[in-house]
């Protein structure tokens, strides 16, 4: 039966899957769910270490003097603290993944 497009007699899907995909974490050394908080970390991790120099250090550190929340970077949203711990997995996983 149908109402309004849609398919109400069909299961909803499950979220997160009962069997996520799994997939191998650099940074953890191990296999993880990718439903997991430590993937979400790698994907941020690995997308901030694919960005050239310059265009990193903007995101991570913001234009100076901006109030746009864009512009103000992962510093001004979440702090210098966090940003320091964000460069030093950054430069672990550099590392890891050139060994």
């Amino acid at each position: 039966m149908t109402g309004g497009g849609i398919l109400l007699d069909s299961p909803m899907p499950l979220y997160p899957p009962a069997n996520p995909p799994i997939v191998f974490s650099v940074l953890a050394g191990r296999e993880v769910s990718t439903w997991s908080e430590v993937w979400k970390h790698e994907c941020e991790i690995a997308f901030l270490a694919s960005m050239p120099l310059g265009k990193r250090n903007e995101t991570l550190d913001g234009v100076t003097g901006s109030q746009d929340r864009d512009a103000r970077g992962i510093k001004g949203i979440r702090g210098e603290v966090a940003v320091a711990r964000l460069r030093a997995e950054i430069n672990r996983y550099a590392a890891l993944k050139r060994s």
